[in-house]
């Protein structure tokens, strides 16, 4: 975290490296795929952007000069998230006022101009937010005349802008003229991992993360929304599972507070995508359906047990009961109700950590085993009747790697249609990345890699 902080611009960061990630309860930078990367940097001279550039020159002599007073982001073609991306920014570089740790070396003895416009133009307004959009952007900043921001979509654009605030510094600002940026994350897929059921956090938390995210051209917010421990999402088809299954009233999510997320997120390039894990993970659901969780409620390490009989892989026992048909009906009612809630593409369907004794704990599951069935032939009758619901909402589904690798309880690939399923893998690092890849799946590994290469995530 040192070297995050000493990268980026310590004035807008500081309260991301000292406030924001000890507050998280389980953070993760992931990556969907390694390509190689190349820089074409502007070599020695103090200008740092933070993640790294692809590529940037800067003529020579090397000038910087000042922001008119009345400097002005104009945004060629209206969007109501451009709009507000542009706005935030404008009052930024005029207000902010950034001392870099290194302050970059300029010809003193040529003057230029005050910049009076940052243009933005953006080709395609109408293309949304999801994984695999074009987030390239160019940046011309002249000697003389408006600087131009180009880009294909809005959020490529809302990266370009972050760059150029990146560029001003000084009181009153300053930015470097005669520069050019091109830049295009190397990943597609750049995210932050909350956890809000072991610990809640209130909204300002979450829009807050959100904002450091964008700072750093982090692009999705994966929200772990709930646990065995509460559920605090209000879903208006099941009341009674954040009636009864969070930690109290004032630690809930209602739908308008979903909604100032998701909205919050869009002004900033981040996606939110939403995970209501399950079968396992789910024993808060049971202070509201009591018959549709299995090991509630019980010691999740009895004395005197293996570890093998165990009941959770943590305190909190609870997995839903995939051979009870109302199973289906409660949790049909709370994939509808996420799905018109988030707009993400992905559903997290989580399906991580089955733990055979809470399950073998179950006295209808006991008689589905002493008849010749297994624990893995349960979670595939799990798996049969939630996909094909996800997928009909239109919805690519989510899966922790565990629905396939593990040792234990697992389905096989021919359950989990390569087209329409991720894997996401947190154990054994690119070995289990590799493992998925190879049978035909996209792979997304959280942790394989730390951002501390000054890369775009990268």
């Amino acid at each position: 975290m040192q070297q995050i902080q000493q990268m980026v611009n310590p004035a807008r960061n500081y309260w991301f490296t000292h406030t924001m990630i000890p507050r998280l309860v389980l953070l993760a930078i992931y990556i969907f795929s390694l390509p190689i990367w190349s820089v074409d940097s502007a070599g020695k001279g103090g200008i740092n952007v933070w993640p790294k550039h692809r590529n940037l020159t800067w003529s020579q002599p090397r000038l910087a000069t000042q922001l008119s007073p009345t400097f002005t982001i104009t945004p060629l073609s209206e969007s109501k998230h451009l709009v507000s991306a542009t706005s935030r920014y404008n009052l930024l570089v005029l207000t902010e006022h950034h001392h870099p740790l290194v302050t970059p070396i300029v010809n003193q003895s040529v003057t230029s101009p005050p910049l009076q416009t940052l243009n933005v133009d953006v080709v395609d307004l109408g293309i949304p937010l999801q994984h695999g959009v074009d987030e390239s952007y160019t940046l011309t900043i002249p000697i003389s005349g408006a600087a131009n921001l180009t880009a294909q979509t809005i959020w490529g654009a809302m990266r370009g802008l972050e760059t150029f605030s990146q560029l001003v510094w000084d009181n009153p600002p300053r930015v470097p003229v005669g520069l050019y940026v091109w830049d295009s994350p190397l990943f597609a897929h750049r995210g932050i991992l909350l956890d809000t059921s072991r610990n809640y956090y209130s909204v300002e938390d979450i829009t807050r993360t959100i904002a450091a995210m964008s700072a750093n051209k982090l692009n999705v917010f994966h929200w772990h929304i709930t646990d065995s421990h509460s559920f605090p999402l209000m879903l208006p088809s099941e009341p009674d599972l954040a009636g009864k299954g969070s930690y109290g009233p004032n630690m809930q999510y209602s739908p308008e507070d979903v909604s100032k997320i998701v909205e919050f997120g869009l002004d900033h390039g981040v996606r939110v995508l939403p995970e209501i894990d399950a079968p396992g993970h789910t024993g808060s659901w049971a202070a509201a359906y009591p018959e549709i969780v299995t090991c509630a409620n019980m010691f999740w390490w009895p004395a005197g047990s293996e570890w093998a009989d165990r009941l959770a892989s943590e305190p909190g026992t609870g997995h839903l009961n995939p051979l009870n048909l109302k199973t289906y009906q409660v949790l049909k009612n709370v994939i509808h109700d996420v799905v018109t809630m988030f707009p993400e593409p992905f559903y997290h369907s989580g399906a991580d950590e089955i733990i055979p004794g809470c399950w073998k704990a179950d006295p209808s599951i006991q008689s589905f085993l002493s008849n010749g069935g297994t624990l893995s032939q349960v979670l595939e009758i799990f798996v049969n009747s939630t996909l094909p619901y996800i997928l009909s909402l239109n919805r690519t589904v989510v899966y922790w790697e565990d629905v396939l690798l593990d040792d234990n309880v697992n389905v096989q690939s021919t359950v989990l249609p390569k087209a329409h399923v991720i894997l996401q893998t947190w154990n054994n690092g690119l070995s289990n990345t590799k493992r998925i890849v190879s049978s035909g799946y996209q792979g997304n590994c959280i942790i394989c890699r730390l951002l501390l290469s000054g890369l775009w995530a990268r």
